[in-house]
C-alpha cells in the first residue's frame, strides 16, 4: 500500500489519526487494480504483497504499529481485530499472486478470503474513525488536551497497564495556584494564554504511557504508570519545575510567574476513579494549605 502516507497537520494528533485511517481505507480499496494488473498481464504487485511479512511492511502496516498505542485507547478489541484482519488479507492476496505469478489459476477460497478481509477491515477502520472523530469534539479547544469525557476508560485501560507491568498507577490533581488573580487583574484573554502555555509545559513531562487530560477550570488530571525507584516523586517534581521555571508571556506583554500545587493518590486495588481522585484532591488541598508550589502524596 505505498500510498498510505499521512500529510495530516502533526499538530492535531487526533487529525493526523484519522487522516491515516482514511489514506489506509482508499489504499485498500485500491488494491483490485494491482491484483487485475497482476492477473492479466502476470506483473508483480510488489513486495508489500509478496514478502511472507508483507502485512508489517506495508506502509499503512507500517502506520498502524507505529499508533498502535494510541489507537489502543479508544477501543483495543478493535484495533486487534483490525490488525488480524489486516494480516488474514496479506496472506490470502499473496497466495493468489503467487499462483498467478507461477503460471497456476488462483484457489477460489483464497478469493473469497481476500475480499471477505478486505471488506471486513475497511469497515471495522470505519468504525474506529468514528470512535476517534467522537473523542475529537471531546478535546478542549484551547488547550488541544483531552477534556475529562472518556476518563473512566482511560482510567481502566491504565489500571490494565499496571497491573500486566506490574507497576504502580498513580493520579494526581494539578491545579494552577492563585490562577482567579490572573483573570481578576489581567483579563480573561491572558488567562487563556496562561491555561494554554500551563498545559504545554505539563504536556511535555508527559511519557508516552502517562495520560493529561483537562479536568475543568484550572484544573488538569493525571495518571502515571511508574514501575521502579524513585517513585513518582521526580515525576511530580519536573511538572513543578516546567510551569515555575521561566515567566509565562502574553501578546500584552504581561509577563506572569506562575506555580501550580499537585496532589497525587497511588490507585490501590480497590479504588474506582471517583476514590482515587478525591484522595488525590484531598492531598491537592493539603499541598495549598502548606504554601502551594508543591506536591503532597495521599497516604495509602
Amino acid at each position: 500500500m505505498s500510498d498510505a502516507t499521512s500529510t495530516a497537520d502533526t499538530s492535531d494528533p487526533l487529525a493526523a489519526l484519522l487522516d491515516g485511517m482514511d489514506r489506509g481505507i482508499e489504499a485498500h480499496l485500491a488494491w483490485n487494480q494491482r491484483l487485475l494488473r497482476c492477473a492479466l498481464l502476470r506483473e508483480s504487485p510488489g513486495d508489500d504483497v509478496l514478502r511472507p511479512q508483507a502485512h508489517t511492511l506495508c506502509r499503512f502496516g507500517v502506520w498502524l504499529s507505529g499508533q498502535r498505542h494510541q489507537l489502543d485507547t479508544f477501543d483495543e478489541a478493535l484495533v486487534h481485530d483490525i490488525v488480524r484482519a489486516h494480516e488474514q488479507m496479506h496472506d490470502a492476496v499473496r497466495l493468489m499472486c503467487e499462483c498467478v505469478l507461477q503460471g497456476r489459476p488462483a484457489r477460489p477460497a483464497d478469493l473469497q478470503a481476500y475480499e471477505r478481509e478486505q471488506s471486513r477491515m475497511v469497515t471495522l477502520l470505519n468504525l474506529l474513525r468514528e470512535h476517534v472523530a467522537q473523542a475529537r469534539t471531546q478535546h478542549d479547544v484551547l488547550t488541544g488536551l483531552p477534556l475529562r469525557h472518556g476518563l473512566d476508560y482511560s482510567f481502566a485501560l491504565r489500571c490494565k497497564d499496571a497491573r500486566r507491568a506490574q507497576a504502580e498507577l498513580w493520579l494526581a490533581m494539578i491545579d494552577i495556584d492563585h490562577f482567579k488573580s490572573v483573570n481578576d487583574l489581567h483579563g480573561h484573554a491572558v488567562g487563556d494564554v496562561a491555561l494554554k502555555q500551563v498545559a504545554r509545559r505539563l504536556a511535555a513531562c508527559m511519557r508516552e504511557a502517562d495520560a493529561l487530560c483537562r479536568f475543568g477550570g484550572e484544573e488538569f488530571l493525571a495518571l502515571f504508570l511508574v514501575r521502579e525507584p524513585p517513585g513518582v516523586a521526580p515525576l511530580a517534581a519536573r511538572l513543578l519545575d516546567a510551569v515555575s521555571a521561566a515567566p509565562i508571556h502574553a501578546p500584552s506583554g504581561v509577563a506572569l510567574n506562575l506555580t501550580v500545587t499537585i496532589g497525587l493518590a497511588r490507585v490501590r486495588g480497590e479504588d474506582d476513579l471517583a476514590r482515587a481522585t478525591e484522595r488525590a484532591d484531598h492531598a491537592l488541598l493539603q499541598g495549598k494549605l502548606h504554601g502551594r508550589n508543591r506536591f503532597v502524596l495521599a497516604p495509602d
